[in-house]
């Protein structure tokens, strides 16, 4: 190769670091793992950077700038080749596109939070708000049943956490919605504690077969719906609607869940108790 003076010199460390407004540092330790080396090594065995390693360098940043792990530059700097930077790229932005959906789910979990917050000072307080029905997507949730003999807010939230814990475990994203899954056999025989238990709902197409029989799908459909300050393991509230439905031509189609739409740990109120929305699938009675 033929080099020309002007343009092929000797750069030192702190030059070649201030012209890519990177650190001493930073070079110092490119040397170490040998990702970018100095090519001179003068006789007294100080050691300079060549002009011509700039490019390298850029293309090195760069790389960094997008989130590219140092040992895949590194493999890349081997081949040095369109191909491989190419295959390289793509990669990388493969793993952007993955990562820009996590954020855009996490970001749509904060605004449904921030609905829920903003819901109890909306509330007009009254012990039981007019049942409404409303038409809800299919939901898949993970569920673990209560302990009967610690029925209280202790219990619930050790419950929860167990399902959080499960939905990490399969690698999950659980949302910040979560309740309570009554069983519509538990609740026709008058009994709808009995195998009642906490849900966290889950992305539907995140499902994996590993956690199916933890997991439980709450049917797209109309439900009968019914906000109140309450706590889940008191019957009567969905007793109250279930006879409320029978009067008003309506027949249960599944099994109910109870959102927890504020812990009564997280809102100013005199209420101790949770806000909640009980949801009962339906269909008109023929």
């Amino acid at each position: 190769m033929v080099t020309y003076p002007s343009i092929n010199r000797k750069l030192s460390i702190s030059e070649m670091a201030q012209i890519n407004d990177i650190t001493r540092q930073t070079l110092i330790y490119y040397d170490k793992i040998d990702l970018f080396k100095p090519d001179i090594t003068e006789p007294n065995g100080y050691r300079y950077y060549s002009t011509l390693q700039i490019p390298l360098l850029r293309e090195i940043c760069f790389l960094r700038s997008i989130g590219m792990p140092l040992d895949e530059i590194r493999k890349n700097n081997k081949y040095n080749n369109s191909t491989t930077t190419i295959e390289l790229l793509d990669a990388q932005n493969a793993k952007l596109d993955a990562e820009i959906h996590r954020l855009a789910a996490q970001k749509q979990k904060i605004e449904e939070r921030i609905q829920v917050y903003q819901q109890p000072n909306e509330y007009d307080g009254s012990e039981l708000s007019s049942p409404r029905v409303q038409h809800f997507p299919e939901r898949h949730l993970i569920y673990h049943a209560w302990n009967k003999s610690d029925l209280t807010r202790h219990g619930l939230h050790f419950a929860l956490m167990k399902a959080w814990n499960e939905s990490e475990r399969y690698d999950l994203l659980p949302s910040s919605r979560y309740g309570t899954l009554i069983f519509q056999e538990d609740l026709q025989k008058d009994r709808p504690l009995q195998h009642a238990g906490c849900g966290c709902i889950i992305d539907a197409d995140e499902c994996v077969e590993e956690a199916s029989a933890n997991i439980h799908v709450l049917q797209e459909g109309e439900y009968v719906c019914l906000q109140r300050f309450g706590m889940p393991y008191e019957p009567e509230p969905v007793r109250k609607l279930r006879r409320w439905i029978d009067r008003n031509g309506f027949e249960i189609v599944g099994n109910i869940f109870d959102e927890c739409l504020m812990d009564g740990s997280f809102y100013e109120s005199e209420n101790e108790p949770d806000f909640c929305e009980l949801q009962i699938p339906v269909r008109r009675r023929a």
